[in-house]
């Protein structure tokens, strides 16, 4: 089975889609200002996603997956539901206005920066084809083993472990190179080899299980899905039906153990206390859950965009979040631009500012919308880009401000990368694209602008330079690392 990868959506099944859910959201009782918002922002996010270039620019992949995941599978599973779309919102004519002006901005944004990005993308080249397994295998061992030994170094290796921490994007550009070399080198037969496969593992549990994180548990099966499905791989049935049960397994069980673990103190301990609570709770996780659906049950907070509590879907959708931050900012809230100062301010390394403040501005908001207690200085919540946008500066903010940072940076990485799917570094970077462009706010996009130059600038260089040197001291001297298949 292959699934297309897009690299544009014709026009007439997206008005068609637009009307159905038009119409059906109508016959639910829908008011008709929002109908018409909700087909509005189908067709205007569907021609910013053409304008851009479709899933093969990163561009086009943030407005996709923000489009995607931050509201369209709610509305979608909300007329499923058969409730009205704006139920439930407490200011929703204003959050429709802000998404239907948000995806006219990401128009401009990407309808200028194709006029504006190079043709020759900074980044291609770097690597040659046949080099993909060393530097995997070097990408990977050095992910796994560099950050420890830096952490051997004590109070002096501080700073160099924490600045290599924010470039250690090695293990998973390590999966993506191999999961290319593979595809490629087998005609499609294979997509991952041993090594891969290890690394997934080593991330699912040093990262997601015993770090109880989420996006931890899911970067392998991430850098795998993207890389597979962006050179147009042949998924087997046996793979998308394990696909299938690895989200009920991890929407069931392990969202609900990462989400209670973090409340443990053990949480925060060394790396046998964290695996002790791991392990702990992964002995029943059937009675995890319902703890924590029972601890969930009374108070919902911002993810009651539905009726009901639906587990799962009330993660893929950031329309009851967005709707609480709008609501607070035409209550007189308005943050400003202190947001981007702060995270433009964050890109200044700590060796020139020691004492450089920390913000959580996700912490900020829930306060302001009374989500939080007091004392709880800590807890982030994701907000959407549109959203932060407007609580900076209402209809500047959504107009003016947020389609000149998408701007740059729809420019800057179209002309680094190009088209993603022919280099490892813009598949990497469309990782990173997934996660941020729903839940990373208008700062997110800041950080991608600062710091993603940097981290796939430091990878590209690593893997081929670095990284080969390392896979054949691994491979012993003089050997050429052969790849350890396994059919997939």
């Amino acid at each position: 089975m292959r699934i297309p990868f897009p690299e544009r959506i014709p026009f007439d099944k997206a008005a068609i889609f637009a009307v159905v859910l038009f119409a059906v959201e109508r016959m639910e009782g829908t008011p008709l200002y929002f109908c018409a918002g909700t087909a509005l922002f189908v067709l205007i996010a569907t021609l910013a996603f053409n304008t851009a270039g479709g899933l093969t620019r990163a561009s086009g992949a943030y407005i996709f997956f923000f489009a995607l995941l931050d509201v369209l599978i709610g509305l979608v599973y909300k007329v499923f539901l058969g409730e009205p779309a704006d139920s439930n919102l407490s200011d929703p004519r204003t959050t429709i206005e802000v998404y239907v002006a948000g995806s006219s901005a990401l128009f401009v944004a990407a309808f200028l920066s194709r006029r504006f990005s190079r043709k020759e993308p900074l980044l291609t080249g770097v690597l040659k084809e046949d080099q993909m397994n060393s530097a995997a295998i070097g990408c990977i061992v050095a992910g796994i083993v560099l950050a420890p030994i830096i952490a051997l170094l004590g109070q002096g290796g501080l700073r160099i472990q924490t600045a290599f921490n924010q470039l250690n994007y090695l293990i998973p550009l390590g999966v993506i190179l191999g999961v290319l070399y593979e595809i490629r080198q087998s005609g499609g037969r294979r997509s991952v080899n041993l090594i891969t496969v290890g690394a997934m593992i080593y991330c699912f549990v040093m990262y997601g299980v015993f770090g109880f994180s989420k996006q931890g548990m899911l970067m392998g099966p991430v850098c795998w899905l993207i890389a597979a499905w962006s050179q147009r791989y042949r998924f087997s049935r046996v793979q998308v039906v394990g696909i299938f049960v690895a989200a009920i397994l991890f929407f069931r069980y392990l969202t609900p153990i990462a989400q209670t673990g973090r409340a443990y103190p053990e949480a925060a301990g060394t790396l046998r206390e964290k695996a002790g609570l791991a392990l702990r709770l992964l002995q029943d996780p059937e009675n995890v859950r319902d703890q924590y659906i029972a601890v969930n049950a009374d108070v919902r907070g911002l993810n009651s965009y539905y009726n009901t509590p639906q587990g799962f879907w009330e993660r893929l959708q950031f329309i009851s979040v967005d709707d609480a931050l709008i609501n607070v900012t035409d209550q007189g809230k308005v943050i400003g631009l202190l947001p981007l100062q702060q995270e433009l301010l964050n890109a200044i390394p700590h060796v020139f500012w020691p004492d450089k403040p920390s913000f959580n501005f996700g912490n900020v908001y829930a306060h302001e919308i009374g989500n939080f207690t007091e004392d709880d200085t800590t807890t982030g919540i994701s907000f959407g880009p549109m959203s932060e946008a407007y609580h900076m500066a209402q209809w500047t903010g959504v107009l003016v401000v947020a389609p000149l940072v998408w701007f740059i940076l729809f420019t800057l990485y179209d002309s680094l990368f190009g088209d993603i799917r022919l280099t490892p570094w813009g598949l990497l970077a469309t990782v990173a694209i997934s996660h941020t462009a729903p839940e990373g706010a208008l700062t997110g996009v800041v950080h991608l602008i600062t710091y993603g130059p940097v981290i796939f600038g430091f990878c590209a260089v690593f893997a081929a330079w670095v990284a080969p040197l390392i896979a054949a001291g691994v491979a012993g001297s003089g050997r050429r690392p052969k790849p350890a298949s396994a059919a997939a």
